[in-house]
């Protein structure tokens, strides 16, 4: 049977969302992209000519996943930055959680250090700081510090919430504790955290 006539849009978000079943169920590396075209009911050309490689493809999934997060998270009308940060943290925490098949490939697979997989994750948490650090009034240097060490912030959460969510070695609340103390040791050490918000973070 030739696959079901769809428009682009739709095409592509029918192979998303079987790729992401099939990911959630099986390892990166044992999933091939035959796998995923014969599941989706359509050609090996129309897959490729969607997603060039099972990485991109992966990409594009995780990529849209964090679309979703953003999009459905409710807005926190926080007091100050730092309130608000933490409500983001503690949605990001809970998506994680939900989502632990598509974490172990993003952070634990052969694709884990792909800029086609990071590049698209980083740009959005250079967008979070970029707003955070905007809320705070921070400027000039101190700026740039509060930059670098929201970088480094990023980078601890992910390797605490792998350790709470794959090694099971710290609780979920050990994790939320040991964040929340690195932010305020990094980037508050360089930006106005308790400062009133200017717009809502999220």
């Amino acid at each position: 049977m030739p696959p079901r006539r769809m428009t682009p849009d739709a095409r592509r978000a029918q192979l998303l969302d079987v790729g992401e079943q099939l990911f959630s169920t099986e390892p990166f590396d044992e999933v091939s992209m035959e796998q995923i075209a014969a599941s989706a009911g359509v050609t090996r050309a129309l897959l490729y000519h969607y997603f060039p490689t099972k990485a991109d493809f992966f990409a594009a999934i995780w990529h849209r996943a964090h679309d979703s997060l953003r999009a459905t998270a409710p807005l926190h009308a926080a007091a100050t930055v730092r309130e608000g940060l933490l409500a983001t943290l503690t949605g990001y925490l809970d998506f994680y959680a939900r989502n632990l098949p598509l974490v172990l490939i993003a952070n634990r697979s052969s694709i884990a250090g792909s800029p086609v997989v990071r590049e698209p994750i980083d740009a959005t948490f250079r967008t979070l700081c970029a707003a955070i650090l905007d809320a705070t009034g921070a400027t000039g240097h101190h700026r740039e510090l509060a930059e670098a060490a929201f970088a480094g912030w990023v980078a601890f959460v992910r390797e605490t919430t792998l350790a709470t969510l794959v090694d099971r070695t710290i609780t979920p609340e050990d994790n939320l504790a040991l964040c929340t103390a690195a932010l305020d040791a990094t980037v508050g050490a360089h930006a106005d955290l308790y400062a009133a918000a200017r717009g809502t973070v999220r």
